[in-house]
């Protein structure tokens, strides 16, 4: 429902603030008094490209703002949700800046959006019919929406696509992981082959610094060995040894503590040295037997390091780097068996969902060539009824590959006169007929599509009389489903409006300017007078007035 519409420097609007309600909303005056340009305001909302000719003279920006309950539209809540902009109690605010720069902005709920994102929301929020583009029943992809609301085949189709959603889902994931095995294919053979480079040579962490040093050992064995004689020799073998000189003292200081007790302390510090030293000749002893020239060890360190050193500059840097590369590759190749399982199990589960929406496929288009023919006989009756009695209305199903909708095409066809053949619905030149047309398209689906806002431009085109009361009963009850608004030149058809305006242009400060007062029920009746009788009114044309509205509050 559109509660408030602001437009501001907007051709020769000045500044114009309107609130709607519920229902139906007419809209009146002479013509040319800017009824067609409060439309194009609207039209600006479902994201149609301006030019700064639609900006007032000697202004540098025009502005737009509609706020829209959207409390009951919740496929519209949907799209709002989806493109991540906030709603605050159930209400859309959408501002549009045009700028003599070209630099127009797009607010949605206070925050910038692009002209494809109005677009996308303002047509789920307005239909205009008349002479104006936003006609979604001229959409053929929305044709197909419209029989499945009428026939009730939502659910059936809602039913439908789910399982088409799980075959579509498990048709990628299986063949991208045949995508991903044949492209893999190689990759598996070279990982195979790296792992078991690796593996053959048995990598440790730390070897690499063990076997340095022991490189290090063998390549200085001479050395090492000549060392650990000399020190045995000098701390043991030789005569006059550390150790034996050690033992001399010994025998000596015991004499001496003998007279000098005192002497007893450093002596005990000088045994515990001799037993430390005897240990650490047997330990030269011991490391003298170990140490050995092995030429043979050390050619076989040496090609090991090698060995070590080819794998880290092919999956290094480090041993340990090496080791994760082929964890790594290892947990790959296993994910291979996990992909081949996969893959048997994903297609066993394909079949059955493939039988499924073949079947439930077939239903769909099964019904909906039933309801075509309920909807054709239903809008045939509906257009009889307001004056296009030799119309015919045919509705074309075409088979298509199956996709999420089903596997038809749905387009809406007409003939408006007899003689001449059925022709595409969105090849039809707008104005009145294509108004009442589809008037008489939406009384019929009013009950299973009460979402948009309906605005209605030249319904009153070419008709007048009891026809003219015919339609503004039929958009009278429209506005049960719908909220309505209505441009018109019939006093029949303003009569059943729910809030009534009056649009006029005058003159100020040397500026003409567009207004809109929303009239109370004397000035209805004024309006209404208007309308019937011309510039002159009498109080019969009033009295006319006044029985034109009641009987059509009756009605």
């Amino acid at each position: 429902m559109l509660l408030e519409l602001r437009i501001k420097n907007f051709a020769i609007i000045d500044e114009l603030n309107l609130s709607f309600t519920k229902g139906l909303n007419i809209l009146t005056g002479e013509t040319g008094a800017g009824k067609s340009i409060i439309l194009n305001a609207v039209n600006v909302l479902l994201g149609d490209r301006v030019s700064e000719e639609w900006i007032r003279s000697s202004e540098e920006e025009a502005k737009v703002e509609a706020l829209f309950d959207i409390s009951k539209n919740s496929e519209i809540k949907e799209r709002i949700k989806d493109k991540s902009f906030p709603i605050q109690e159930d209400l859309l605010l959408i501002q549009r800046i045009l700028s003599r720069s070209g630099r127009g902005k797009v607010f949605i709920n206070g925050n910038l959006a692009t002209l494809g994102i109005l677009s996308e929301i303002g047509e789920g929020l307005l239909s205009i019919y008349g002479q104006h583009e936003h006609q979604s029943l001229q959409r053929v992809e929305t044709h197909l929406d419209i029989l499945d609301e009428f026939g009730g085949l939502l659910d059936l189709r809602e039913e439908f696509q789910k399982d088409y959603q799980e075959f579509i889902s498990l048709s990628e994931e299986i063949e991208r992981i045949r995508v991903e095995k044949e492209k893999r294919l190689k990759e598996k053979e070279l990982m195979t082959f790296q792992s078991k480079e690796i593996e053959a040579l048995s990598v440790q962490v730390g070897e690499e610094e063990s076997l340095k040093e022991e490189k290090t050992i063998l390549n200085h064995a001479k050395r090492l060995m000549d060392f650990v004689q000399a020190s045995e020799e000098i701390l043991y073998s030789e005569g006059g040894s550390v150790i034996e000189r050690i033992q001399r003292v010994l025998r000596q200081g015991r004499e001496m503590a003998m007279i000098d007790p005192s002497l007893s302390q450093p002596l005990k510090a000088l045994e515990s040295t001799l037993i430390q030293l005897e240990e650490i000749v047997i330990a030269l002893k011991d490391y003298s037997r170990r140490i050995e020239i092995n030429p043979a060890r050390l050619e076989e360190i040496e090609g090991r390091l090698e060995e070590l050193d080819r794998l880290k500059r092919k999956y290094g840097p480090t041993l340990k780097d090496v080791l994760s590369f082929k964890e790594r590759i290892d947990r790959d190749l296993r994910s291979f068996s996990s992909d081949e399982e996969r893959l048997t199990q994903l297609e066993e589960r394909l079949k059955p969902f493939q039988q499924k929406i073949s079947h439930l496929s077939n239903r769909l288009s099964e019904e909906r060539k039933r309801v075509a023919l309920e909807l054709k006989k239903s809008i045939e009756k509906e257009l009889s009824s307001l004056g296009m009695k030799k119309t015919t209305f045919e509705i074309r199903i075409d088979p298509l590959p199956i996709s999420l909708k089903g596997a038809d095409r749905v387009e809406f066809l007409i003939s408006p006169n007899v003689g001449e053949e059925v022709k595409p619905l969105a090849k039809i030149a707008s104005g009145g007929e294509l108004s009442r047309m589809m008037l008489a398209m939406k009384k019929i689906l009013a009950k299973v599509g009460g979402r948009q806002v309906l605005i209605f431009d030249e319904v009153d085109s070419g008709i007048g009389g009891a026809m003219a009361e015919v339609v503004g009963r039929k958009l009278k009850e429209l506005s049960r489903h719908h909220q309505v608004i209505c441009v018109t030149h019939l006093p029949q058809i303003a009569s059943f409006a729910d809030q009534h305006y009056s649009v006029k242009k005058e003159v100020r400060a040397g500026r003409t300017i567009t207004l809109v007062d929303q009239l109370d029920q004397e000035a209805v009746v004024e309006e209404i007078a208007r309308m019937l009788g011309g510039v002159k009114m009498t109080e019969k044309t009033r009295a006319h007035a006044r029985e034109m509205i009641e009987n059509a509050r009756r009605l």
